[in-house]
């Protein structure tokens, strides 16, 4: 079973840690790496690092998927400097995108509503200008834009943002754990409203106060709501694990194994 599942689902892995410890346990287990770039593995790696790397990963036939870099990044800031800073370290997450050929990346909107809630319309007008130019970046390869909430208390500024950006590249990232900490809403809501535009789910749980990332069903989120909605509405999300800890991954694994609609939904 553990092998019917790893080749369905994606798992975290910063890019350091993939080339420093992971790489050859990623290749003995076939694991789909979901790579995660941030600025400073972008501002002192060897591009030809990360080429090979993904020559590697291609050679053994492993999926890929990306997360981009969103430490300190405000993709709808109102200070132009911070966001013009913001705007080129996206652009050098996507300029990996032809190396590594993802079918993914992930990025978050960087909005808060404690934040920005006096600026909705300039945070909205500010980020749809930041991502559009991605997006069309997108044109010609594989990869999807996936937008994850993280501190949204609803689904409605996501409902903006990607209605504004219409495109089949731009689709929508969920992750309940962040839901479970930060949402006012609750998951059904998340699921009605932004179903239609989901692409990919990170999948990790935690106990309610800290954005804990543990193994599934080591927390209180209940993922069987999710699995039934994808079931019934015939979703074909990619599903990244981002369990924090090599133990917690396969934990989660064994876990999604006793999940009978999870193992309907990925054709087992």
């Amino acid at each position: 079973m553990f092998e019917d599942i790893i080749k369905h689902v994606q798992v975290c892995i910063p890019f350091r840690l993939l080339k420093e410890k992971y790489l050859s346990l990623v290749l003995r287990n076939r694991i789909n790496p979901e790579i995660g770039i941030d600025g400073e593995v972008i501002d002192t790696v060897p591009e030809k690092d990360f080429s090979q790397i993904a020559s590697i990963l291609h050679r053994e036939g492993l999926i890929i998927s990306m997360h981009g870099p969103f430490y300190d990044l405000v993709p709808g800031g109102l200070d132009k400097k911070i966001l013009k800073a913001t705007r080129e370290r996206l652009k050098q997450a996507f300029e990996l995108v032809p190396v590594f050929d993802p079918v993914s990346i992930v990025c978050h909107t960087g909005y808060d509503r404690k934040r920005y809630y006096k600026a909705e319309e300039e945070w909205l007008e500010a980020a749809i200008e930041t991502w559009v130019p991605l997006v069309e970046d997108l044109q010609g390869t594989r990869a999807t834009l996936m937008l994850e909430n993280v501190y949204e208390k609803t689904p409605r500024m996501f409902l903006k943002l990607l209605n504004a950006l219409n495109s089949e590249k731009a689709a929508f990232c969920f992750d309940p754990g962040h839901m479970n900490l930060f949402s006012e809403a609750d998951m059904e809501d998340w699921l009605k409203r932004l179903g239609p535009f989901l692409g990919e789910l990170h999948l990790h749980d935690n106990k309610g106060r800290h954005d804990e990332h543990l193994a599934i069903g080591a927390g209180m989120i209940d993922f069987e709501t999710i699995f039934k909605y994808i079931e019934e509405n015939q979703l074909r999300p990619i599903i990244t694990l981002e369990a924090h800890k090599e133990e917690w991954v396969w934990q989660s694994i064994e876990a999604l194994s006793r999940s009978e609609r999870f193992c309907r939904i990925i054709g087992l």
